[in-house]
C-alpha cells in the first residue's frame, strides 16, 4: 500500500516540465522501509521540518486506517518558543477582542495560551521551557507569522493549528512532570520512564557502572545476569553469595554488592515498572533526551538501542509500520552502541516497515552506511560543508552545487537576509535520483 505524505510546495528545476499544481507529496510504501536524511546548516529549520513530517506521516497513515508507532528522539528545549508565545499574546490581545481571538486561534487554544502566559509570568523558574517537539500544543506562531506575501505560514500550506496526542518519556526527571506537561501542551502525557531490570543486558550494566567483565567480579556478575538470566538485584546477591564464603564474603562479592546497590538506588531502574508498556500507536512517543532528563550520552545511546531492539521485535509480531525520528542523528551515529542500533534498523527494517528519518548539519564524518542506506535526501536551507557539497554532487544527479552551498555574504546583515530567504526552503531528492526545489510544509503543532 502507498501512503501519500504532504512534503510542501515545490517546483521543478530549470529545464524540467512541471504542472500548475505546486503541492508535493511523497508516496511511502507500507511494506518497505522509507529511510530519509535531512541536511542543512544551523538555523535553516531542520527541526521544524522534521516536526511537520512527523505530523504528515501520522495523519496520512491514520487516514488509511493504519496506526503507526512513532518514536521521536528530542535533544533540547526551546525557550524562544515561550518568548514568542508571550509576544503574540500581548500583541494580539491589544489588537483584537477575546471573541475575535477565539475565532482566529480556537477557544481551547487561546484559553490555554492565557493560562500558560499567566503561569510563565508568575513562576518563571518553573515554566517557559517547551521542547523542540512540543506537539501537544497548536502552532499559534504559524497562524500569526506572515510568510510568502500576505499569507500566514500555515495559511500558505493550507493548514491550521492543531495539537497531537503525545506520550513524553522523561528519564530521571529534573523537573516536575506537571510543569513539563504544561510547557508542551494539553494533549501531552508526561511519563517518568523506568527501565525494568529484566530488560537490561549486562553490557548496559557494564557501561553504567564501569564493572569490568575481565575482572573476577565482573565475569561472575555477567554469568549470573546474562547466562543464568537472574535479573533481580536481591536474587543476584543470593546467587553470588552461594559462589562465595557466606560467613566471610570476599572482595569479589563486595564489588557485586556495590553494583547491585547502585542499580537499586538509581531512579531510572525498577523491578516491576517499564516505560515500554506506555509506548503506544495511539499517541506520538517523544523520547525526551533534553535538559528535562538527567542522562549521560552513553545512557542515551543504550536506551536508543533498547528501543530499537524492542521495535524490531514488535514489528515482526504486530506487523505495523514503525518510524524513528532522530534529530541531530550524529549523536547516535558517532557512538558504537548508537551506530549498531542504526545498522540494525537498516539491516532488519527494510522487510518489516521500520523507517529511520534523521537530521544533521554535516554528513562528513558520519558512517558511510547511514548515508548510503537512506532512500531519500532532503536539503533544508543551505549546505555549510564543502565536503558535503562534493559528496551530494556525486550521489544525486541534477544537484546544483553552487545553489545548495552557502552564499557569499559581505556583512552580517547580508548573511541574516540570506538565512531568512532560505529558511524552510531547499531541495528534496526522491530516491536520490529526481530532485525538486521545495518550500517544506510547516507543522501544525508547536
Amino acid at each position: 500500500m502507498k501512503v501519500p505524505i504532504y512534503l510542501g510546495r515545490g517546483h521543478a528545476l530549470y529545464g524540467r516540465a512541471t504542472g500548475n499544481k505546486t503541492r508535493r507529496t511523497l508516496d511511502l510504501k507500507t511494506e518497505e522501509a522509507n529511510h530519509m536524511l535531512f541536511l542543512g546548516g544551523s538555523g535553516f529549520g531542520k527541526t521544524t521540518v522534521m516536526r511537520a513530517l512527523i505530523e504528515s506521516i501520522w495523519s496520512a497513515y491514520l487516514n488509511k486506517g493504519i496506526a503507526p508507532i512513532i518514536f521521536v528522539f528530542e535533544r533540547k528545549i526551546d525557550v524562544s518558543k515561550a518568548e514568542k508565545i508571550k509576544e503574540i499574546y500581548y500583541k494580539e490581545s491589544q489588537k483584537y477582542s477575546k471573541e475575535m481571538l477565539y475565532k482566529k486561534y480556537g477557544k481551547n487554544t487561546w484559553d490555554y495560551i492565557i493560562k500558560y502566559v499567566e503561569l510563565m509570568n508568575k513562576y518563571p523558574h518553573l515554566y517557559g521551557s517547551p521542547g523542540d517537539f512540543a506537539m501537544g500544543m497548536p502552532n499559534i506562531l504559524g497562524k500569526y507569522t506572515k510568510w510568502a506575501g500576505n499569507n500566514t505560514i500555515l495559511g500558505y500550506f493550507g493548514l491550521s493549528p492543531y495539537a497531537f496526542p503525545v506520550n513524553r518519556f522523561v528519564f530521571r526527571p529534573r523537573r516536575r512532570l506537571n510543569n513539563i506537561k504544561i510547557d508542551n501542551g494539553w494533549k501531552t502525557e508526561v511519563i517518568e520512564a523506568k527501565i525494568k531490570y529484566s530488560s537490561i543486558d549486562f553490557s548496559f550494566i557494564e557501561k553504567l557502572t564501569h564493572v569490568g567483565s575481565g575482572a573476577l567480579h565482573g565475569e561472575r556478575l555477567r554469568k549470573i545476569w546474562n547466562i543464568e538470566k537472574i535479573r533481580d538485584p536481591d536474587k543476584v546477591l543470593e546467587k553470588a553469595l552461594e559462589w562465595d564464603n557466606p560467613e566471610k564474603p570476599s572482595r569479589t562479592y563486595s564489588r557485586i554488592e556495590e553494583t547491585m546497590d547502585r542499580l537499586k538506588k538509581d531512579p531510572l531502574f525498577s523491578k516491576d515498572e517499564s516505560f515500554f508498556k506506555y509506548v503506544s500507536n495511539k499517541r506520538i512517543n517523544v523520547i525526551d533526551f533534553s535538559q528535562n532528563s538527567d542522562l549521560t550520552t552513553e545512557e542515551e545511546n543504550l536506551i536508543f538501542k533498547m528501543i530499537v531492539d524492542m521495535a524490531v521485535k514488535s514489528a515482526f509480531k504486530l506487523k505495523i509500520p514503525i518510524f524513528f525520528f532522530v534529530d541531530e542523528i550524529q549523536h547516535f551515529a558517532n557512538n558504537p552502541v548508537g551506530l549498531s542500533a542504526i545498522n540494525k534498523i537498516y539491516r532488519e527494517g527494510r522487510s518489516m516497515g521500520i523507517n529511520l528519518i534523521g537530521a544533521t548539519q554535516y554528513m562528513a564524518g558520519l558512517n558511510k552506511s547511514l548515508i548510503e542506506g537512506c532512500t531519500h535526501i532532503g536539503i533544508v536551507g543551505k549546505i555549510a560543508s564543502p565536503e558535503d557539497l562534493k559528496l551530494l554532487k556525486k550521489m544525486i544527479p541534477g544537484i546544483d552545487e553552487d545553489d545548495i552551498g552557502m552564499e557569499e555574504s559581505f556583512s552580517i546583515d547580508e548573511y541574516q537576509k540570506m538565512k531568512q530567504k532560505n529558511k524552510f526552503r531547499g531541495y528534496f531528492a526522491y530516491d536520490k535520483q529526481y530532485v525538486e526545489r521545495i518550500a517544506y510544509r510547516h507543522p501544525q503543532s508547536l
